[in-house]
């Protein structure tokens, strides 16, 4: 069941896309101002606050809202399911709920590509944040930043997804943190109303609700994962300026793992945190100053936190380059720019990926094989999306060559996906699988066995 909720969150998502050519009337008017009017959204239990200016488009689910005109550009949608998950009574159990929805989405979608992934707290509540990447065809590959939660009593499931084209990704990269930081659940009963418009700018708030410092990047930060972006440093030059500077007035190589004299004792907490955050999973040294802020611990205990509790970074960055290849498959600079994605250093980052011992002919076929199992590629489809990734020709070449695929069942499963969203003539579909790259004998294999 909560794999099918995910395959429904991820059509509804392309649907937005793909339909609603006519822009729908605003159901609230905003003001232009210069320092721009929030306007407060209820959506069952949960409220929160948008820019004034978005349109705002009530669906079955839940809201969706868009900055631009034209859809296309992208949007935010706030969606719930009532989905009772109180059966799960710890947090491991929770995310397990949250891992298997996110299954779903992965398996609805068209070539998802998955950039990263954390727990975070959203509204009070433990929450799943994700970075990826999504192709909605006929518009292209959209960055996406999600948020799988569930209200207070767990008897509702939330989704906050944005959702930006390469041209809104500054725009609603900006809004991430403020949006999330208004994220309030209020008490039982309150009903789906309307929107009701209210000035001034959105609370601030220190717990994972405000998305942390690098959120408003993350969408940049995600491209990175891909073909040797240049935005793929995006997150960690997203930190806040007092991360930046404690960096450079600390020491990080002095960490001892033991506390000063004269720590208090917020300090030596921190400092504990930090020790049993680093027994379990790898993290850069902004990472772990962000997931121990997450925990309501001020920036500067954080940091002090960070900086004593003896960790090697550069064997860090090799664990989480382990871990990674461990659950997904990278091209090499895709992995590097992962790590910098997560706030490791170039340096580190260059470590990690210099001695993780991948071989990067088995990582560009593994890599096809996922895509294929989610979606239907043509052989130059599938050539063109691992350069992409950031393989080499020849890598490339390696992966498709040895994926197995039969290109005349591509081309069925890639006309069946598209009958279900679009209404095509026969020579409508040829046509569009011939633009996939498919060539023309598996475009009309595929037109044959899809019905047309």
């Amino acid at each position: 069941m909560k794999r099918a909720v995910g395959v429904i969150l991820a059509l509804s998502l392309c649907l937005q896309l793909v339909g609603c050519k006519t822009i729908p009337k605003r159901e609230e008017g905003g003001k232009e101002s210069s320092s721009p009017q929030m306007e407060s959204v209820q959506l069952e239990r949960l409220s929160y606050k948008v820019p004034a200016d978005w349109r705002k488009v009530k669906g079955d689910q839940g809201y969706y809202h868009y900055p631009q005109k034209e859809n296309e550009a992208g949007f935010l949608s706030v969606l719930y399911s009532e989905q009772d998950v109180s059966a799960a009574t710890d947090t491991e159990m929770l995310y397990d709920v949250y891992d298997a929805v996110l299954e779903g989405m992965e398996k609805g979608a068209d070539s998802f590509h998955l950039i990263g992934k954390e727990r975070v707290k959203l509204a009070g509540v433990e929450a799943l944040k994700v970075n990826y990447t999504e192709r909605f065809d006929p518009h292209g590959v959209y960055t996406l930043e999600a948020y799988i939660f569930v209200d207070p009593e767990k008897k509702g499931m939330y989704f906050a997804i944005f959702t930006a084209s390469d041209a809104l990704k500054e725009e609603m990269g900006a809004q991430i943190a403020p949006i999330t930081s208004s994220f309030r659940f209020g008490g039982k009963g309150i009903s789906w109303g309307d929107a009701s418009t209210s000035g001034g700018a959105t609370e601030s708030s220190s717990s994972a609700a405000a998305g942390d410092n690098s959120t408003g990047s993350s969408s940049q930060g995600a491209a990175g994962g891909q073909g040797g972006s240049s935005h793929a440093g995006a997150s960690s030059s997203g930190q806040s300026s007092s991360v930046q500077s404690s960096a450079a007035q600390s020491d990080p190589s002095q960490s001892g793992g033991t506390p000063a004299s004269g720590a208090t004792a917020e300090q030596k907490k921190a400092l504990s945190r930090a020790k049993s955050y680093l027994g379990s999973s790898a993290f850069s040294r902004q990472g772990l100053i962000k997931q121990l802020e997450y925990e309501k611990f001020s920036h500067e205990d954080a940091v002090y936190g960070a900086d004593h509790c003896g960790a090697d970074w550069n064997a860090q960055a090799l664990k989480k380059a382990k871990s990674y290849l461990n659950t997904a498959a990278f091209s090499q600079p895709g992995l590097t720019h992962q790590l910098q994605y997560e706030g490791f250093t170039d340096e580190q980052a260059a470590y990690g990926v210099s001695n993780c011992g991948a071989d990067w002919n088995a990582q560009a076929l593994k890599k096809a094989k996922s895509y294929l199992n989610t979606a239907a590629f043509s052989q130059s489809g599938l050539t063109h999306q691992l350069k992409y990734e950031g393989f080499t020709d020849e890598q490339t070449a390696y992966g498709v060559n040895n994926c197995g695929a039969n290109w005349n069942e591509q081309a069925v499963k890639k006309a069946k996906s598209y009958l279900k969203i679009f209404s095509y003539s026969r020579q409508e579909l040829i046509d569009q699988l011939k633009y996939e790259g498919f060539t023309a004998e598996q475009a009309a294999y595929g037109a044959d066995g899809a019905g047309l």
